[in-house]
């Protein structure tokens, strides 16, 4: 019998006739079928589709995958490295170790300042003696946050979570006159130093908008951040004219209006150029207002938006039209400038950015010189408006790509002989000049003093920025202080205190005479540092540095009305530190000369607010903690200091309790914008650069 199966030959598929299958209608597959009988058509037979190839094994796919086998199986292969010789160090010679930094919440953060971390420990227990000597009064001193909540996370989370429960914008928008009056004031005071947006590109929509028509989301986002920036530069006194409504109200109603928008947006996953425009704004707007911390994590998402949508490399690398990629430019380096500003005054010595972005500088262009029909890009050899930003430009080439100068600055912070060799200042110095020279081309060629305040501001920040530069890279004992006044990184920190006010006094009263940048210069205001210098005149009564330290604080109250608002806890703080050191002065002068000294009006102010038999005034530091540290020889230089205490332990010299806290506690930006300057008539103004060495150098970038 045959094994072999029987096959059976398979019946043919017969298939629905050709007018069938075109009318899909049921045929009954009869040849002719009964619809093309009743027709009265010819029935023709449809033939079956040919037969679809057999796909075969994706062969590209396989020799990926065969590759990443031959290099799992090399990677397994390979020996481990040899280990480095005993003692040897590998990591960057310039990379400082950095320190953890303890917070109220019980976490930790990192800081690579000495300096930084240095003053971010004695500020928080100064805040802590404050909190614990008179918790009840709460006329004179609003109670402080508890740890739990030291960090104002509902202002912080404020950011950019909405705080309209609806979710809705329509009643935010400001008054069609209103409108025009913000974008003028933005194009005075803001576009000059940004240049985030292309002018004749968006005031159509401005007009659009003062119109009442309905506007696209990403439209209203950046119109908001516009309205919100204007509203940023203006005095309380403009405000209520311009506005009919209080500055803080008004600011409020913008950024509201900022993060519906951007919420509604959803701009984690948007990749839209207008988007990122409205949130590099939105940023812009907030020094000064918020917490530095969380405004620089926050700004670590703007970056990675940007490095998502590929503005880290330039629009050319990607064949974009060359209005779109210069457009690109001028946001990625804002975002560059951005970035850096607050890592500097987070503490952090560098910007997160990595060293390996490749977008060009913007051109020198007018606005009016691009359009999206444009062929080309070529910078002018003329004076133009983006004459600021090149400058700020050359200033965050120099030191977010310069290790020889973030070198020198953080060594020099620990104040130590040894701290740096003369080759390293050398190639620091050097850097600085090359910038200097940059700089001066580019104020030549690309900037006209007929411009007025944009000129003005230019030279005066770029001026300033070499100064500080060239004194915090110059080592500690080539100070002229040193050896009388300068011993240790605690006398160091004390002295970059001090000329930083000495810096905010300065520029203050340049810029003010600018006009429309007065904004600019209180945007970067940090009250932190005067907190500091003014503790640590407790202790230290006397000597150059000391005196130089009295002129700033008195033209800083003078210049800033607003630090005798005690109902400000940075403010309040300051008040109590001063009247503090005051108390020290006095008796110092007194014992000196026999005679008490003339009283400033600033202390005759806050003597008014704040009545003498205050609790919080009367610790004064007892003398039997003094003696074991006068006179004192700091080991290694042979050298001693009798004019203070050199190493008291730092508790008692700045007449506070042990312990730590986040130093921005003091002015945590829960203050809106009155840790900024205001002259004698009250109208909003302000300066910078107050940070740690490093950090005072944010000053003008943004």
């Amino acid at each position: 019998m045959d094994a072999s199966p029987h096959h059976t030959p398979r019946t043919p598929r017969v298939l629905a006739c050709v007018l069938c299958q075109t009318r899909k209608i049921k045929c009954d597959r009869n040849s002719p079928c009964a619809n093309c009988v009743k027709a009265n058509v010819k029935c023709t037979p449809s033939t079956p589709a040919p037969a679809r190839k057999r796909r075969r094994p994706n062969q590209d796919l396989q020799q990926r995958l065969a590759r990443c086998e031959e290099l799992l199986s090399e990677y397994a292969a390979k020996k481990p490295e040899e280990p480095s010789s005993e003692g040897e160090d590998t990591r960057q010679p310039w990379r400082p170790t950095g320190q953890l930094i303890i917070d109220d919440g019980g976490g930790v953060k990192f800081m690579d300042s000495y300096l930084c971390a240095t003053i971010h420990d004695e500020l928080r227990a100064m805040r802590e003696i404050l909190d614990d000597e008179d918790k009840d009064d709460e006329y004179y001193t609003p109670k402080f946050d508890t740890p739990t909540n030291a960090s104002s996370p509902d202002q912080n989370s404020g950011l950019i979570l909405t705080e309209n429960g609806d979710g809705t914008a329509d009643g935010l928008h400001p008054l069609p006159a209103h409108v025009f009056s913000l974008w003028q004031t933005f194009l005075e005071r803001i576009n000059p130093l940004t240049k985030v947006i292309h002018v004749p590109s968006v005031q159509p929509l401005v007009v659009d908008a003062a119109t009442g028509k309905q506007m696209p989301k990403n439209v209203e986002a950046l119109l908001f951040s516009i309205y919100l920036m204007a509203t940023v530069s203006m005095s309380e006194e403009e405000c209520l004219v311009r506005l009919g409504s209080a500055k803080k109200e008004a600011i409020a109603r913008f950024s509201n209006g900022v993060r519906i928008t951007l919420m509604r947006v959803g701009i984690l996953k948007s990749h839209d150029i207008t988007v990122l425009q409205a949130l590099v704004l939105f940023m812009l707007s907030l020094l000064g207002r918020y917490d530095k911390h969380a405004a620089w994590i926050l700004n670590g998402t703007v970056v990675r938006i940007a490095q998502k949508m590929g503005l880290h490399h330039d629009g050319e690398r990607f064949g974009l039209s060359p209005f779109d990629s210069e457009i690109r430019r001028r946001i990625w380096w804002q975002i560059v400038m951005l970035d850096a500003t607050y890592a500097l005054v987070s503490g952090l010595s560098q910007s997160i950015l990595t060293r390996g972005w490749s977008t060009r500088t913007p051109a020198n262009l007018h606005d009016a010189d691009l359009s999206p029909a444009m062929t080309s890009v070529e910078s002018k050899e003329v004076p133009t408006d983006m004459a600021y930003c090149l400058v700020s430009y050359e200033m965050g080439k120099m030191l977010i790509g310069s290790s020889s100068i973030e070198l020198a600055i953080m060594r020099n912070e620990r104040a130590t002989v040894d701290a740096m060799d003369d080759g390293e200042v050398a190639k620091a110095r050097k850097r600085i000049d090359e910038a200097e020279t940059t700089m001066n081309q580019i104020l030549e060629k690309y900037s006209d003093p007929a411009a007025g305040p944009i000129y003005e501001l230019s030279k005066d920040l770029k001026n300033m920025i070499i100064t500080r530069l060239r004194a915090l890279v110059c080592p500690p004992q080539d100070h002229p202080e040193w050896g009388t006044e300068l011993f240790t990184p605690k006398d160091y920190s004390f002295k970059m205190s001090v000329t930083t006010c000495e810096d905010n006094v300065q520029l203050y009263r340049s810029v003010k005479s600018h006009g429309p940048f007065v904004w600019f210069v209180m945007s970067n205001f940090q009250i932190d540092i005067l907190i500091y210098m003014v503790g640590q005149l407790s202790a230290r009564k006397s000597g150059y540095l000391v005196e130089r330290a009295w002129a700033a604080v008195e033209a800083l109250y003078e210049l800033n009305t607003a630090f005798l608002d005690l109902t400000d806890k940075a403010h309040m703080a300051l008040a109590i530190h001063t009247l503090r050191a005051w108390r020290g002065r006095r008796e110092r002068i007194t014992e000196m000369t026999g005679a008490p000294p003339e009283v400033p009006q600033f202390i005759l102010n806050l003597e008014t607010l704040l009545p003498k038999d205050d609790s919080r005034l009367n610790t004064p530091l007892s003398t039997t903690a003094l003696l074991p540290y006068l006179s004192q020889t700091m080991p290694g230089t042979g050298v001693t200091n009798p004019a203070h205490g050199l190493e008291l332990p730092w508790e008692q010299m700045m007449f506070m309790e042990s312990g730590t806290m986040d130093w921005t506690m003091l002015g945590d930006g829960t203050h809106g914008t009155n840790g900024g300057m205001h002259d004698i008539n009250g109208s909003v103004s302000g300066h910078g650069p107050l940070g740690p060495a490093y950090g005072v150098l944010n000053n003008g970038w943004t």
